[in-house]
């Protein structure tokens, strides 16, 4: 019975410095995953330039919400407790369909787009005249633009190109040529 007492007067708040505490632990947790995922990403990462704040949210978010969990257990609230896990449970399954579901939704949306509007592949077209370019260009659905920078000159051929021969790119898109002499 004594067992009984005690865990009915057991208080069902935090004091202020547990609080503080605790709050403490968790920005440093939040701190040692950043430092971890760039040490990790910068290590051992085919694609150094790939951002880490994905994953640092995807990490911080669970761990955080397993921390909640835990400090659930010092107060005295069971319904609490049914809650905290009850989010647990669902967020970390959203944090973990986010990080997944983000890297590959940019991809998802461009062969969306190829798909729905179609693509052309970009012709070679260096040495030849404005003219003859236009021609070419004439024959698919691409766009000619002719660089600011281009020489002016009658006898002008195309010198360089953007984007290269051979690209794949979506219907109606433009293709950038800057006109030199030959």
């Amino acid at each position: 019975m004594r067992a009984l007492d005690i865990a009915a007067t057991a208080p069902t708040t935090l004091s202020w410095g547990q609080t503080l505490a605790l709050v403490g632990i968790i920005a440093g947790t939040v701190v040692v995953i950043g430092i971890v995922v760039i040490v990790a990403r910068s290590v051992g990462s085919k694609d150094p330039g790939q951002s880490v704040v994905r994953s640092w949210l995807a990490l911080t978010l669970v761990v955080g919400l397993v921390l909640f969990c835990a400090i659930t257990f010092a107060i005295n609230d069971p319904n609490l407790r049914s809650t905290v896990f009850g989010g647990l449970t669902a967020s970390t399954g959203a944090a973990v369909a986010f990080y997944f579901s983000s890297r590959g939704s940019d991809q998802a949306r461009k062969d969306i787009l190829d798909a729905t509007f179609g693509t052309d592949p970009v012709p070679d077209l260096s040495g030849m005249s404005e003219a003859d370019t236009t021609a070419a260009l004439g024959k698919t659905s691409l766009k000619l633009e002719v660089s600011p920078d281009s020489s002016k000159a009658d006898n002008a051929v195309v010198k360089s190109q953007a984007p290269p021969k051979d690209s794949i790119v979506r219907k109606g898109s433009s293709v950038v040529v800057t006109l030199g002499q030959p």
